[in-house]
């Protein structure tokens, strides 16, 4: 059971990343000038109804406000790889609860597993520490493109690739700008990997996060129980200048973009340096201030301008032209967005509900909560995928 001052703290956060002041929270739940802030101070109790409406209008859940932190069976994490306290940042404090409950729901479903040949295992041993750390993601990207024969195609599928290696991805909304792009953890007991992605981001930064997160993983960077989470991608810290570097390799890999480049040059010429980058950017899957940036570190300097910080930004600011090149080259806009803020969890640990909700182990409500749905979008789940439900959910 949490303490009045944690749940005042919890309020006041959902608040502040809200936007609301306390003066118009306390009038939109018909409350005096000074109860929110008797509440926030854990100075005044809160009634279940008072909760509930508080948690509507900060568009938070109810089960977030109460969820005791102690509680038997959730797995505690601790922040790693940051400069700035986690108490500075609300939204922090909130994709750090996101992913505890991530991970607490996957250990417990996990339990009793046999041992398989999936299992994560990351790839820091075989990296070479006598280099420099965006060298040491780009051969990061190579042994782990080269231990899973990829091949240097571009992936369709960052997350399936994911799964297929052993890590949970899950993408949850966090609904207000500014939230971080994502996280990544190790179970503190099994090592078990997760990352997750803030869906409210455009499909080409998610892409991009994934495979920064899986960088952490893969260079080694977080020990058992830790969560690395990254409030922007662009940190100048050595082990995110590594990420960057390995998601930058593994997502346009040196030799398929010297071949995309040489084909581009005979369609387009040597005149439309926008152009390359655009198109680029969609083979890839990237943003075009990615393919820009990868551009620049193979040597293409002439492509965006410069070697310099500053040109490549110039292009990726040039919102106009950007678009313009991309109506001129036919490519589609919509596709920039799609599946903006989908709630959804990765095929390993779906397929552990289903398994737990065909054994009776678990109710609908308990499978909506891990899979972060609604009771009505999880029956509808069960009821497209033709799981059969255990005696808990059988009918009388």
């Amino acid at each position: 059971m949490i303490t009045l001052e944690e749940l005042g703290k919890r309020l006041r956060q959902a608040r502040v990343v809200a936007g609301y002041t306390q003066e118009e929270a306390g009038q939109a739940l018909g409350l005096d000038d000074t109860a929110i802030a008797k509440i926030e101070r854990g100075k005044r109790g809160v009634g279940a109804l008072e909760i509930k409406r508080l948690a509507s209008l900060y568009g938070v859940s109810v089960d977030d406000l109460l969820d005791d932190p102690f509680a038997e069976g959730l797995v505690q994490l601790e922040i790693a790889l940051r400069s700035v306290e986690a108490g500075n940042n609300p939204k922090v404090e909130t994709m750090k609860r996101q992913m505890q409950r991530l991970v607490s729901d996957d250990h417990w479903l996990r339990e009793g597993e046999a041992e398989t040949d999936g299992a994560w295992e990351s790839l820091a041993p075989d990296i070479p520490q006598d280099l420099l750390d965006y060298e040491r993601g780009y051969r990061a990207a190579e042994l782990f493109r080269e231990r899973y024969e990829l091949g240097d195609s571009p992936i369709p599928d960052l997350a399936m690739l994911a799964d297929e290696v052993g890590v949970v991805v899950a993408r949850l909304p966090l609904r207000d700008i500014g939230s971080p792009d994502g996280c990544s953890a190790l179970d503190p007991e099994t090592e078990a990997a997760y990352i997750l992605i803030n869906s409210d981001k455009s499909r080409v930064r998610r892409r991009f996060t994934i495979a920064h997160e899986l960088g952490h993983l893969v260079a080694g960077h977080l020990r058992r129980g830790q969560v690395v989470i990254d409030e922007t991608l662009n940190e100048r810290e050595p082990q995110e200048r590594e990420a960057n570097a390995f998601a930058a390799g593994l997502l346009m890999p040196e030799s398929s973009v010297l071949g995309a480049v040489e084909r581009l040059m005979k369609r387009f010429g040597e005149d439309d340096p926008v152009g390359w980058i655009v198109w680029l950017a969609d083979s890839f899957g990237v943003s075009e201030e990615a393919a820009a940036y990868r551009l620049v570190n193979i040597g293409l300097t002439r492509v965006a301008g410069g070697a310099t910080r500053d040109a490549v930004r110039g292009v990726a600011e040039d919102q106009e032209g950007l678009r313009e090149a991309r109506v001129r080259l036919g490519l589609s806009l919509a596709t920039r967005d799609s599946e903006r803020g989908v709630t959804e969890v990765g095929p390993s640990m779906r397929a552990r509900v289903a398994h737990a909700l065909e054994a009776g182990a678990i109710s609908v409500d308990g499978a909506a909560g891990m899979l972060h749905l609604s009771p009505e979008d999880t029956y509808r789940w069960i009821a497209e995928s033709g799981i059969r439900l255990g005696a808990v959910e059988a009918p009388l």
